[in-house]
């Protein structure tokens, strides 16, 4: 499915804006109470231990939609993003992304800066799965109507679905980037997905060919 965001984001954006900044006060406020009943449950000789636990688990799930907030503010920048032309090769080398030799400099494509951030928070995910630590190897496909980066390295997932890796995180840091990632891609009507075959891992990413690319057919 390839939603983008409308040609004026800025509405998109001050909702998200507007719900983060809406919901952060009661959180913030129910934090603080939290604490200080903590703090009072600690200074009673003999205290409910359970009472405690239970403010405690609640002080944690606080913290947690905290941070799904911050996810939300960050949601609102990417919304809020103009899209200018870039081409993969020149949004690799943005993002310090090596391509091998020979690519062609491809069709330009519109998409935000945040895409960017996108490729190296990927880059890194994939670095960390290869037991040797190298940069993955990327290279650009076009078929089907679209423009594609294939970044992959060797290494497994294991036991874990790919595609959780996606999923809303809970204070993982580099699941927060990767879910970033996503939804930057996702914003101009891409898709970014893992795959795991034969030994390797691999991130792929791919945007619709540009009506004049189409019409120029292969390049």
């Amino acid at each position: 499915m390839d939603a983008v965001f409308p040609p004026d984001p800025s509405g998109v954006a001050g909702a998200l804006a507007t719900l983060r900044h809406a919901l952060a006060d009661p959180l913030s406020a129910a934090g603080l109470k939290l604490e200080l009943l903590e703090r009072h449950l600690a200074a009673v000789p003999f205290g409910g231990t359970l009472l405690t636990d239970r403010v405690r688990g609640a002080k944690a799930d606080i913290e947690t939609a905290s941070r799904l907030l911050d996810l939300l503010l960050r949601l609102s920048f990417i919304a809020g993003e103009t899209a200018g032309e870039i081409s993969i090769p020149g949004l690799c080398r943005a993002a310090g992304v090596a391509l091998e030799e020979g690519t062609s400099a491809g069709p330009l494509l519109r998409l935000r800066p945040e895409t960017i951030r996108a490729l190296a928070s990927v880059a890194e995910f994939l670095r960390s799965k290869d037991p040797g630590d190298s940069p993955p190897r990327s290279r650009v496909e076009e078929n089907a109507g679209r423009v594609s980066l294939r970044m992959d390295v060797p290494g497994t997932f294991g036991a874990l679905d790919p595609a959780r890796l996606f999923q809303l995180p809970h204070g993982e840091e580099q699941r927060a980037d990767l879910f970033l990632a996503r939804a930057a891609v996702e914003a101009d009507g891409g898709r970014l997905q893992f795959l795991e075959r034969e030994g390797h891992v691999t991130a792929l990413f791919s945007w619709p060919l540009p009506e004049s690319a189409k019409q120029a057919g292969p390049s």
